[in-house]
């Protein structure tokens, strides 16, 4: 399966060099001659993590990749269809618009947390203001950066592909986005038709969690589907 037509297998891809670095990175300082006091155990420490991240965004997007595959392949299909131009058009528009909304809510409730927190330890501590406050903007600006990036990220591919659903015993592909249900803790609890109405996505939790759900939606058939993980 092409890269192309498989964008998890892509993510693994750099997933596995991003590990790779990591590797290289822990045996650099001998191979180099770099002293540990003069930075090696240092570059061995920080490429342990790199490596370790990279190995496990490798292995989740690989079985992401092998999933899509499947599916793709029509594996265990339950169905799949592809939505007219003027129905993917509406669909993306109003999807466009309530993610922005959703981004913004919650951009402005982590703005105000975290100015919250930042206060309170300048309060606490009466030292450091520069770099408290320092912080405290880069999580906000990181925050609001990364809303902005994921929401045009959505957008952008909505509008270039024409939207295209497949639907299997395992998860959904919807327009080059995976779905899955099926794994460690996780199962399919529940599929709903509603006819002629829009059911929003629905994302609950609670401490201690007896279970935590998250839904999709598949337009315009409004077939809403829940998840349900596990308590461990």
């Amino acid at each position: 399966m092409s890269l192309k037509n498989n964008p998890p297998r892509r993510s693994a891809l750099i997933w596995a060099s991003v590990g790779l670095v990591g590797v290289l990175a822990i045996f650099a300082p001998g191979v180099l001659g770099i002293d540990g006091f003069d930075g090696g155990f240092a570059m061995q420490v920080m490429g342990l993590f790199v490596g370790i991240a990279g190995l496990t965004g490798a292995i989740i997007y690989n079985k992401l990749a092998r999933a899509v595959d499947g599916m793709l392949k029509e594996k265990n299909l339950l169905a799949h269809w592809t939505y007219t131009p003027e129905e993917w058009r509406r669909y993306t528009e109003k999807e466009y618009a309530e993610d922005s909304k959703a981004r913004k809510g919650l951009f402005i409730m982590i703005t105000v947390i975290s100015l919250i927190i930042g206060l309170g330890w300048w309060i606490f501590t009466r030292e450091y203001p520069l770099l408290i406050f320092s912080v405290i903007f880069g999580i906000i600006a990181l925050t609001g950066l990364t809303a902005y990036l994921t929401t045009a990220s959505n957008y952008r591919r909505n509008r270039k592909f024409l939207g295209e659903v497949y639907i299997t015993l395992d998860g959904v592909y919807l327009n080059r986005q995976i779905h899955i249900w099926k794994g460690i803790g996780t199962s399919l609890e529940k599929a709903v038709y509603e006819e002629g109405t829009r059911i929003q996505p629905v994302s609950v939790s609670s401490t201690p969690p007896p279970a935590a759900t998250a839904g999709i939606i598949i337009p315009p058939v409004f077939l809403y589907l829940t998840a349900r993980k596990k308590a461990p």
